[in-house]
Parts: C-alpha cells; structure tokens; sequence
C-alpha cells in the first residue's frame, strides 16, 4: 500500500535501495525503497486510506514495550488478519488507524519490529520488511520511518500457500508475454521469445495467440524473493517456494470465448 501511494503522488519517484543481511535482533530488509521528499509535499498528502476492520492489512502507530497482555491481545489480531489474507497479512508500522503516516524514530522502529517479531513467532509465522519510506517532517533534524512488513503463515496442514491467478485481457496486448518474462525470468526479445514458452501447441506458435488455457507456476520464498525456472526445476520451486502462484494464461480472442470462460470457472 505504501509504494501503490508513492507512486500515485509522484510518478517518477527516485529510489534508494538499501539490504539488510538476517540477524536474530531483527527481520530481513529487502530492497528497502526511500522515495524523496517530493513524494510528500504536505501533512495532508502524507497520509493513506484509514484502516478497516475486514481484510489483511493492519496500520500500527507505534508497538514499543507492549505488556504482556498487550502482546496476547496483539497475537489475536495477528491471527486474524492471516485468517482474512489466507496466511499473508501486511503490517503498516508508523501508521496511525486513521491512515495518517506519522512514522518512528530509529530506535522506535527497531523497538517496533521487535515486538512484531515476538508476535510472529508466537504463531509460527515469518516476517520480512518490504518497504521502508521516509516521512521525516521538512526541516526537523529527527528521522521517521514509516515500514510496510509482510507477515506469511503457511498452514500446517500445507507445505505452501497457493494462489490462482488468471491473467486476462484483449487479444495482443501481452497476456503470455508477461506470463513467459514471469517464469522464465527472461526479457523479450520484440518477436515472441518470452511467450514460446507459454504456447501449447504449434498454431499458437505460428499466430502468436494463445487459443487454450495455459497454465505455469512462480513461486515466493519466506523472504519474498521470486522463485521461477530461470534457475530452478518445477520440483525445486515447490522445495525452495512458502507461496505458490499458478499462471493461468487465458485466450482473448473472442472466438475463444468459450475456452477463456472455461478456464475461469473451472
């Protein structure tokens, strides 16, 4: 939620990328992404939609020093929010309920990951920062960071999370060419090469238009990062993978109307 905001305050935002190797004191920061001050002209602008009760993302301003009461209360409202995003849940740290980015001093985000940890772990739970932006007021020497963290519980009863995903659109507008760049992990080349691929049969080929349902899988470790075949076999992406996204590839042609409605419904 917090680049979808950036990104619509400021559509050619400049990015700072900073890793952070895995330590017992804290998670893993993975292409932590810092967008300039430009990004938030005014207190106003600074702010994200107000958080609702139903669905998987939680807003918490601040999680320093929490009793333990306070930490069972938290677990619960963790436990929830992965119910309602079928194990995944996001976590907005700086946030207040009302979307407000008020953001955390550095030793309030540590204190706040901390804790988030603490509550992760309690459910079995892992937990990387996606993104951590700058929200610093213009003009105060005092850094505050606001952190969007993704918590991921894979269900016992389950080696990983799953996800159909069926990708749909017009005729030639890229459908199994975003699917072949996906899984391959390669770029076209302007002539097809990233959707050979995806085709299963020799006229799709030939026409450059798929005309069946074709499905391909990537994969996400517990780290977030993309798991596909540019390195790996389909065998080795189910070992390495805690989430599964199957591709459904889907035709737009209209006189396949009725292979594409197929694939979505069966």
């Amino acid at each position: 939620m917090i680049s979808h905001f950036c990104d619509e305050q400021n559509h050619q935002p400049l990015y700072k990328t900073r890793k952070q190797s895995i330590s017992e004191t804290g998670p893993t920061l993975l292409s932590s992404s810092l967008p300039t001050d430009d990004c938030f002209d005014s207190d106003t602008e600074n702010r994200l939609p107000p958080e609702t009760e139903l669905g998987n993302i939680e807003y918490k301003a601040k999680l320093v020093n929490p009793t333990n009461s306070r930490i069972q209360h938290l677990i619960t409202q963790m436990k929830w929010r992965l119910r309602e995003g079928q194990g995944e849940a996001i976590y907005e740290i700086g946030v207040e309920d009302g979307g407000a980015m008020s953001g955390l001093t550095d030793e309030e985000l540590r204190s706040s990951l901390g804790t988030l940890k603490t509550m992760a772990q309690a459910l079995g739970a892992s937990m990387v920062v996606l993104t951590e932006k700058d929200v610093t007021v213009k003009g105060s020497n005092i850094r505050r960071t606001v952190v969007e963290v993704l918590v991921r519980k894979v269900p016992e009863s389950q080696q990983f999370i799953e996800v159909r995903l069926a990708v749909v659109r017009g005729c030639d507008v890229g459908k199994s060419t975003l699917c072949g760049v996906l899984t391959q992990g390669c770029l076209d080349d302007g002539n097809g090469k990233a959707r050979i691929g995806i085709f299963r049969f020799p006229h799709e080929v030939r026409k450059g238009k798929t005309s069946s349902v074709c499905n391909d899988v990537i994969g996400f470790d517990n780290r977030g990062k993309l798991v596909n075949y540019a390195q790996n076999s389909l065998e080795e992406m189910v070992e390495k993978s805690s989430k599964l996204v199957t591709l459904i590839d889907l035709a737009g042609d209209a006189k396949y109307q009725k292979t594409t409605i197929h694939g979505l419904t069966g």
